[in-house]
């Protein structure tokens, strides 16, 4: 599954959001490891940004799957027949997509401040 694909699936009006949340965190990380390699003292406003943008992203993708799961289960209670119950597991992985990014958004940027914690101590 290409990355396209994934977003795709996790539908885009969740998944476009926190790909530039993503790539918002991944700028101001670069520019943070740019910071220390001039041997400079990182902000706190800069680590404080990246943190509450990873909290977010984390919320986000929670919030995308709630969103779609409302929907899905009020669209399984208005139905008269029985679904197999593959397709409603495979609705389900879809739906966590925006959850699992949001988590891969939140974890990435966690290493990038325990990093910058650790070379500010050295």
């Amino acid at each position: 599954m290409s990355i396209l694909d994934f977003h795709r699936e996790g539908g885009m009006i969740y998944m476009a959001p926190l790909t530039i949340i993503f790539l918002i965190n991944l700028g101001l990380i670069f520019y943070g490891f740019y910071v220390k390699m001039q041997h400079k003292a990182i902000q706190e406003r800069l680590l404080e940004t990246i943190k509450q943008l990873s909290g977010f992203a984390l919320a986000f993708g929670a919030f995308g799957t709630l969103i779609g799961l409302f929907f899905a289960f009020g669209s399984l209670s208005e139905m008269s027949e029985a679904l197999p119950l593959s397709t409603i597991m495979g609705g389900l992985k879809v739906a966590m997509y925006t959850t699992l990014y949001g988590f891969i958004i939140f974890i990435v940027t966690q290493i990038a401040l325990l990093l910058f914690r650790l070379f500010d101590k050295s």
